[in-house]
C-alpha cells in the first residue's frame, strides 16, 4: 500500500525562475485508492483496472496544471474563488444525497411487512383487456363526426363486447371506422396494479372478473376495459419492490424536509416569470406504465460530480 503508483517528475515550485533539477513527487497506492474510493459511489463497485490507469494519467495532468495555476496566483483570483464556492456546495450536496441514500438503503423486514399491510390494495392485481377507440380523423373527403356521434360509437362497441364479440375484431373495426390505417393496439394489456393506469381509469380495479368497464375518454381516444382475472399478490413476490419503494420514500421524505425548511424567492423583475408546465395528450397504449425501481421522485437530484483540483504531493 505504501508503494508509489503515480510518480511526477519535475513537480516542484520554481525557484529563481526554474524548477530544481531531479525534483520528484509521488502518490502511493493507499493515497490513490483513498482518492478513487471517495470519487466512486459504493454501489458501482471498485474502479475497473483500465479506468484506474486512465484516471491516473488524467489526474497527473490535472495536478500539473493545478500547480502551474497556483504558481501564477490563480488560486486567489476572485472569479476562481467564486467557482470554488459553487463546486464546494455541489460536493457537499452530493455527499448529503449519498449519505441518506446509504442510510435508508436497507429497510427492516418489519418495515416492509407494515408497509404491505397498510397498502394491501396496491397489490390487488388484475389481468386486463382493453379496446382503444381513437377520436375520428376528420378530413375533406369524409363527413365530420360530432362528439356525440363518436361517444355513441364507443358505447355501441362496449355493448357488443358485453354481448360476447371478439375484442380484437372490435378494435380493428374501431380503427377502420375512424380512418386509421396503423396497426391496431393489442387488446391484451396483461397484469396491472393500482397506480399503473391513468388516474381517471382507476375504477377498473373495483371490477370483478368478466366485468366490462364504462367508457373512459381523453382528448385522444375512448377506452374500454375488461377484467379477465384477479389475485392478491403475496408479500414474498413484492418484498424487493416494497424495499425499493421504502428506500425512495424515506430518502424523499428526508430531502423534502430539508428543502422545505428554506423557501427560495426569486425576483421576477430580474429572472422573469416561471414558465407554465405543459402536457401533450396521447393515446395510452399497452406497456406504457411505470415500473418499480426507478429513480427517486420528488427529491432533489444529486448534483453532477465535481472534479477536485488537488495539489501534488510533496
Amino acid at each position: 500500500m505504501s508503494e508509489p503508483v503515480i510518480t511526477l517528475k519535475g513537480a516542484c515550485p520554481e525557484k529563481n525562475g526554474a524548477k530544481p533539477a531531479g525534483c520528484v513527487s509521488s502518490l502511493t497506492r493507499e493515497q490513490f485508492e483513498k482518492l478513487t474510493n471517495a470519487l466512486q459511489p459504493p454501489e458501482r463497485g471498485p474502479v475497473p483496472p483500465e479506468m484506474r490507469r486512465k484516471f491516473a494519467a488524467q489526474y497527473a495532468k490535472l495536478l500539473a496544471m493545478a500547480d502551474a495555476a497556483r504558481e501564477i496566483g490563480l488560486e486567489n483570483d476572485p472569479k476562481v474563488q467564486e467557482i470554488f464556492n459553487v463546486v464546494r456546495n455541489q460536493v457537499l450536496a452530493e455527499a448529503l444525497n449519498q449519505h441518506y441514500m446509504e442510510e435508508y438503503a436497507h429497510p427492516t423486514d418489519q418495515q416492509i411487512e407494515d408497509y404491505y399491510k397498510a397498502n394491501e390494495k396496491k397489490y390487488h392485481e388484475v389481468t386486463l383487456q382493453r379496446i382503444i377507440i381513437p377520436m375520428a380523423q376528420n378530413g375533406p373527403d369524409k363527413p365530420k363526426m360530432t362528439d356525440e356521434e363518436q361517444k355513441a360509437w364507443a358505447d355501441k362497441i362496449r355493448t357488443r363486447w358485453t354481448a360476447g364479440e371478439d375484442p380484437a375484431k372490435l378494435e380493428k373495426e374501431s380503427m377502420d371506422h375512424v380512418g386509421m390505417t396503423t396497426t391496431s393496439p393489442d387488446v391484451n394489456v396483461g397484469a396491472r396494479r393500482p397506480g399503473s393506469l391513468p388516474e381517471a381509469h382507476e375504477g377498473v380495479f373495483d371490477l370483478k372478473p368478466n366485468d366490462i368497464s364504462q367508457v373512459f375518454s381523453d382528448a385522444s381516444a375512448f377506452y374500454i376495459y375488461k377484467v379477465v382475472s384477479e389475485r392478491q399478490v403475496p408479500l414474498s413476490e413484492v418484498k424487493t419492490q416494497i424495499s425499493q419503494t421504502l428506500q425512495r420514500q424515506m430518502y424523499n421524505d428526508k430531502i423534502q424536509a430539508i428543502q422545505a425548511a428554506v423557501t427560495p424567492q426569486l425576483n421576477d423583475a430580474y429572472f422573469g416569470p416561471e414558465p407554465p408546465a405543459t402536457l401533450t395528450p396521447g393515446i395510452i397504449r399497452p406497456g406504457n406504465r411505470p415500473g418499480p425501481g426507478g429513480p427517486p421522485t420528488g427529491a432533489a437530484a444529486p448534483p453532477p460530480p465535481a472534479q477536485n483540483a488537488g495539489s501534488s504531493p510533496k
